[in-house]
């Protein structure tokens, strides 16, 4: 199963500092130079406000991956942990961002690092043991899944699901 981060809209308080930290992480250059030289702002996660909450959106890292599907060239493949583009292969045809389920991937130019549109999305700052989102959020929002993780939540909510079967008065119909 592969990790993925996800965000507790309930404790996002919209302050951006994943946006920032994700830029600052795959930036080549100094994010106060790479403002004066006009660079692309190019997060790999988007933060959305909507219906009252906000929350990061980011990618999944599908074991599936659509994405990688859709792609023509090969320039989207999973290592087993990852979902991952390699920009040099993409054409920026935009095939994994109409496949996409959860509207993670994006396609843009990345400071610095093309002269043409590509694909890009969160490869959970391949190289680094917390990507900084995670490592940045003030409000504790954002948490790294695992395959343990999710069991573990499963499992409380399954629990939480037959206390609420077995009390007085539920109904079938409800």
């Amino acid at each position: 199963m592969h990790v993925f981060v996800l965000a507790d809209p309930a404790r996002c308080i919209g302050c951006r500092a994943c946006e920032i930290a994700c830029v600052a992480a795959h930036m080549k250059h100094d994010m106060g130079q790479a403002m004066e030289d006009s660079l692309p702002f190019s997060p790999r996660l988007t933060l959305i406000r909507e219906a009252g909450v906000t929350a990061p959106i980011q990618c999944r890292q599908c074991e599936d991956a659509p994405c990688a599907a859709a792609c023509p060239t090969g320039a989207v493949t999973s290592n087993g942990r990852v979902v991952t583009i390699t920009s040099t292969l993409c054409c920026g045809c935009k095939a994994c961002l109409a496949v996409c389920p959860v509207g993670a991937m994006q396609i843009g130019l990345v400071a610095g690092e093309h002269a043409l549109p590509v694909a890009y999305k969160c490869d959970l700052c391949s190289g680094h043991d917390t990507p900084a989102c995670v490592a940045v959020c003030p409000a504790d929002a954002l948490r790294v899944f695992t395959k343990e993780n999710l069991q573990h939540v499963a499992g409380s909510r399954r629990q939480q699901s037959a206390r609420q079967l077995a009390e007085p008065g539920y109904s079938r119909e409800t």
